[in-house]
């Protein structure tokens, strides 16, 4: 992560930095990455190393998920290895014992994000890492199967694309949204960015979902995120120039 996506994760509510620091509060994320951010393939040619290697050596965010009930434990194993991570949670109303309570907990049950390097990634969900019969990379069914291993890729996630996503898993909304493709109904193929309210820069696409507009953030391969309603003066679309 460059000096400046660094800072800007680290001063986030929900983002812990690799000295520890606060469990993270809520829930995807959008496919736009800002200008700054060059692609592998560029890298790669301009510095000569081959792809495989790049990609084993470079620190990404790779999403884990932990077995039921392993959240907790799998979180203080990489933050023992000075491992930075983000646990998205929000809060829902729950009737306990006949009671309605108020409970804080992760918005994606049982998925850890973790950024650092692939191989890196083996001292936790490889044999003989104690963590590897419950900690396991959350792998992209789109992409085809890796040659090397067998098995789809691990969903990893763009240093720009995880701050927008941290964004806007850090508001404290209740009417933060986990949606399944099929219910999200985009007006557009726009990249838009929010330029007022609670969800002041974030960027995602319009769809109407529960009956309202509202800015959705997609993390391929995972999942899709919405925001609360979004009046139309609180947006401006992205030019195609600077997606």
């Amino acid at each position: 992560m460059n000096k400046e996506s660094r800072n800007n994760t680290s001063a986030l509510p929900n983002a812990d930095s690799r000295r520890g620091g606060k469990t993270p509060s809520s829930a995807r994320l959008t496919s736009c990455t800002s200008p700054e951010v060059r692609s592998d393939a560029a890298e790669n040619s301009q510095t000569g190393v081959s792809s495989d290697y790049a990609q084993e050596e470079k620190e990404q965010w790779f999403v884990l998920r932990a077995t039921y009930g392993r959240t907790s434990q799998a979180l203080d194993a990489l933050r023992a290895k000075n491992i930075e991570t983000y646990l998205p949670m929000h809060y829902v109303i729950k009737e306990i014992d006949g009671k309605r309570k108020l409970i804080h907990e992760p918005l994606l049950p049982n998925i850890i994000f973790a950024r650092m390097t692939r191989h890196k990634t083996h001292d936790f969900v490889k044999e003989p890492a104690s963590t590897a019969k419950w900690l396991k990379y959350y792998t992209d069914k789109t992409k085809p199967v890796e040659r090397s291993t067998g098995k789809n890729p691990p969903v990893t996630i763009p240093d720009n694309e995880m701050i927008n996503f941290i964004r806007l898993t850090s508001v404290n909304s209740e009417h933060i949204m986990v949606l399944p493709p099929e219910r999200c109904h985009f007006k557009s193929g726009d990249l838009v960015r929010i330029i007022e309210g609670a969800f002041t820069g974030i960027m995602g696409r319009v769809a109407r979902a529960a009956g309202q507009q509202r800015v959705v953030v997609e993390i391929e391969g995972l999942c899709n995120i919405a925001t609360a309603y979004i009046p139309n003066d609180f947006m401006q679309i992205i030019p195609t120039s600077t997606k």
